[in-house]
C-alpha cells in the first residue's frame, strides 16, 4: 500500500501546475459570473426604481392645470356663443342650399336643349 501513495503522489506532484491552472481559471470565471449577476440585478432595481420616479412625476405633470390659451376661454354662460354659432351655420346652409338650386336649374337646362 505505501508504494499506490506513492505512486498517487508523484502523480499528482506531476499535474500540480495544471490543477492549479485550472483551479485559477474555474475561480476567475467565478467571479465574473457573480458581478454580471450583479450587474444585472443592479441594473433591473435602478430600471425599476427610475421607472417608478417617472411614472409619478407624470402623475404629477397631469394634475396640474392647463394654462394653454385654449382653457384660459371664459365659458359661455349666457349662451351667446351659441347662438351666434346657430346663426352663421343657418346662414352657410342657406347659402349653399341656394347655390345648389341655382346649379340644378342650370343642369336642367343643359339637358333639355340636348
Amino acid at each position: 500500500m505505501s508504494q499506490q501513495k506513492v505512486d498517487k503522489y508523484k502523480e499528482q506532484k506531476a499535474r500540480r501546475k495544471e490543477l492549479v491552472e485550472k483551479e485559477r481559471r474555474q475561480k476567475m470565471r467565478m467571479k465574473i459570473v457573480t458581478v454580471l449577476i450583479a450587474v444585472v440585478v443592479l441594473a433591473g432595481i435602478g430600471t425599476g426604481i427610475g421607472l417608478t420616479i417617472r411614472n409619478q412625476y407624470i402623475k404629477i405633470q397631469n394634475s396640474k392645470p392647463d394654462y394653454s390659451s385654449s382653457s384660459l376661454v371664459v365659458q359661455d354662460m349666457a349662451g351667446i356663443l351659441e347662438t351666434e354659432a346657430a346663426e352663421t351655420g343657418a346662414e352657410e346652409t342657406a347659402e349653399s342650399s341656394e347655390g345648389n338650386e341655382a346649379e340644378t336649374k342650370a343642369e336642367e337646362t343643359a339637358g333639355g336643349t340636348n
